[in-house]
């Protein structure tokens, strides 16, 4: 892992910074927060839960913050109404069976409250997730990565190059945490590709490293051990499923039994997105597109890449990402999606993009003045029309358009319209 360096974020979840990007890949004020709030909280979930399937294309996997929020988001909600469910028989003289919970409040996403209308039947084996990234050592480490810590102290020379203190300093922490169920079923999932967990895996030199140890769950890392000191033939994790009988408490063989969470499907791909994407005929409800900033990973930002994502999207699905970058949204627009804000109800302004086929899913709109922002130097997108082409290339492409454009810049847009105001 000496590309990647750990940090905590200061929701207590662990962030990377990448040597390669010369970048973090999550925010510093929280990397699990910033998952739910730009990728779980917006999603439609009355509409998303009409469907006999869910499919979820994560671009970007990383750590897998995304794709374990979602479940995990969707986990914690079945608890709370499977639990209103047993109060409620206990309270019917006739013990009804009840199928569909339906919650009376509203759904408040942002304060926790019940998902309306959740059915409890078993909501995880409608659910597929094809994740994509790159970089199989981010796959493999991801069931082990911390979250949920109170007191946690960082790499000062990471906090001091890129400016995070600030972040980590600020005193009112929102500790988040995935439950260890979900890493256990992550780490069910991928310890079955053989590209990523195999006899000699790099994996055993990472959890053995004393410099990542206070990043890494310890009772994760428990299960891997025990799985290969008990079956040193077994070339890869297929039998983790057996463990949970053999190994885990009580507790959490009651959960698999009750939810049945491992019947969902999860695919890997250890690719270039835009491979993957172009050979895909799927259609999918939610797509998370988390590549690095778009001026260093150009490439899953283009016009080209947009089109192809509208191609995979369901009539009424949704894809969401952290930017709001004038740039990006032009692309997107240009691809033919509608696009609307995400909007951080803690923070209380928006934050990244919603794009979408069908207009009515768009709960925030666009101002006249962001759509004005398009049409300047700043909405001048990327290009990669065969898309094979390096970054480099497709940056030079677009700043020599950029250069040679007779658009008005983005600054002069923006004094313009303050003129006009006063």
């Amino acid at each position: 892992m000496s590309e990647f360096r750990p940090y905590f974020t200061n929701d207590g979840s662990v962030g990377l910074y990448s040597e390669e990007y010369d970048d973090i890949y999550h925010s510093a004020s929280g990397a699990l927060t910033e998952a739910y709030e730009k990728f779980v909280y917006p999603v439609n979930w009355d509409n998303l839960l009409l469907h006999d399937n869910i499919r979820i294309l994560d671009i970007c996997y990383g750590i897998g913050y995304n794709t374990k929020s979602f479940l995990n988001f969707i986990f914690e909600n079945q608890k709370k109404l499977l639990k209103r469910k047993k109060n409620l028989k206990k309270n019917l003289s006739n013990k009804t069976n009840i199928e569909t919970i339906y919650t009376n409040n509203t759904l408040n996403i942002n304060n926790g409250n019940y998902i309306d209308k959740l059915y409890t039947d078993n909501i995880f084996n409608k659910i597929s997730v094809t994740a994509i990234d790159k970089n199989e050592i981010l796959f493999g480490i991801s069931p082990f990565i911390k979250t949920g810590v109170k007191n946690f102290k960082n790499d000062s020379d990471v906090i001091y190059k890129h400016n995070i203190n600030k972040y980590l300093r600020n005193n009112k922490r929102q500790i988040s945490k995935i439950e260890n169920f979900i890493n256990f079923l992550i780490l069910s999932k991928i310890s079955q590709n053989s590209a990523i967990f195999s006899a000699n895996s790099f994996i055993d030199e990472i959890l053995s490293d004393n410099r990542y140890a206070a990043y890494l769950n310890g009772k994760i890392k428990a299960v891997y051990k025990y799985l290969y000191r008990n079956i040193p033939s077994c070339p890869k994790l297929v039998n983790l499923h057996n463990i949970y009988y053999k190994y885990l408490s009580f507790c959490y063989k009651n959960k698999l039994k009750r939810y049945r969470i491992q019947d969902f499907i999860f695919n890997i791909k250890i690719e270039d997105a835009r491979v993957t994407v172009k050979n895909d005929n799927n259609l999918y409800n939610l797509i998370f597109l988390d590549a690095f900033t778009p001026q260093k990973c150009p490439c899953l930002w283009s016009y080209d890449f947009f089109k192809e994502l509208y191609r995979i999207l369901d009539s009424d699905g949704m894809l969401l990402t952290y930017s709001s970058s004038a740039t990006i949204r032009a692309a997107m627009s240009e691809a033919g999606f509608f696009i609307g804000n995400i909007y951080n109800k803690r923070l209380n302004k928006f934050q990244g993009t919603i794009a979408v086929k069908n207009k009515s899913l768009i709960k925030y709109q666009l101002s006249e003045f962001d759509f004005g922002l398009l049409k300047t130097r700043a909405g001048i997108f990327y290009r990669d029309q065969n898309l094979n082409a390096q970054n480099e290339a497709i940056i030079k492409l677009h700043e020599e358009e950029v250069k040679y454009s007779d658009r008005i810049s983005s600054s002069q847009y923006i004094k313009s319209r303050s003129k006009n105001e006063i």
